[in-house]
């Protein structure tokens, strides 16, 4: 029987990527004909723009004013960020998850998106000697557990046992239960697919990295210190890791600035938008 790291070196088993994901990856935003050509983009899939949308009107960026277009949805949201949001529903919507009452795509677009907004928050706040480019890390935050996509994808069954098995084992890691399962984690799933789609290498690093202790960069440490403050709550019940304080305090960041990202997020978390079901 074909094991899941090689069927997804089976070019026929999953979705290519979209015309409008490539030109979305391609486009550059430094010339008003970019920024032309990402918001025709956008306005030609309904399903992009309607997710835009609910971001925009999300409190996080905007209180007491109703988003209800694309152009002034990418006013609020900048246009980098619409950017990598839409990158990330081309490159994923084609993947499709049957209905599941145990895997939720909205908790797992929630989780996303607050571990790249977490990250991209963190990132205003490192040191000038460690400044990271934000709209990468918001576009690697946003695609970090896309592995559990595949898995969802191509083995739908064994992933939903894969779940209630972590949900009743709460002291086990996680981690350890996919590898035991499936011989390799959503981590790595995450990797060859961002390799697959020729995604730039700092976001790979951030895809395949966020779960490898030996993995100590920024960006890396990054996603665990928001993690440690939202939980791994794509998968229902897995345990939340521990970031010490040296650990952020070795990229420049106070307690003051982990409590003010998770203030941020609790304001995210109180209304639910942009669901990806």
């Amino acid at each position: 029987m074909e094991d899941l790291r090689s069927k997804i070196g089976n070019a026929d088993v999953l979705p290519t990527i979209s015309a409008i994901a490539r030109q979305l990856l391609s486009l550059q935003l430094d010339t008003e004909e970019g920024e032309k050509q990402l918001l025709d983009l956008v306005k030609s899939d309904p399903f992009i723009s309607a997710r835009l949308i609910g971001m925009a009107n999300s409190p996080v960026f905007v209180m007491g004013r109703k988003i209800s277009t694309v152009s002034d949805a990418t006013l609020v949201l900048g246009l980098s960020i619409v950017k990598s949001v839409a990158t990330v529903i081309a490159l994923t919507e084609p993947i499709r998850i049957r209905e599941s009452k145990i895997f939720n795509l909205s908790d797992l677009w929630l989780h996303s998106f607050s571990i790249a907004a977490g990250m991209r928050f963190l990132a205003s706040r490192l040191p000038a000697r460690l400044k990271q480019d934000e709209n990468m890390l918001f576009l690697a935050g946003l695609l970090h557990d896309m592995g559990y996509l595949v898995m969802a994808h191509l083995e739908p069954a064994k992933f939903d046992a894969f779940i209630s098995h972590v949900e009743s084992r709460p002291d086990e890691s996680s981690i350890d239960i996919e590898r035991s399962e499936f011989g390799i984690t959503h981590a790595e799933i995450g990797g060859m697919m961002a390799r697959k789609w020729n995604l730039p290498e700092e976001a790979v690093h951030v895809i395949e990295g966020h779960h490898n202790p030996e993995a100590d960069s920024v960006p890396v440490t990054l996603v665990r210190i928001i993690e440690s403050i939202t939980g791994e709550s794509a998968i229902r019940g897995a345990a939340c890791p521990e970031v010490q304080p040296e650990e952020f305090e070795r990229i420049g960041l106070t307690p003051e600035d982990i409590e003010k990202a998770r203030e941020t997020l609790e304001m995210q978390w109180a209304t639910s938008f942009m669901p990806m079901s």
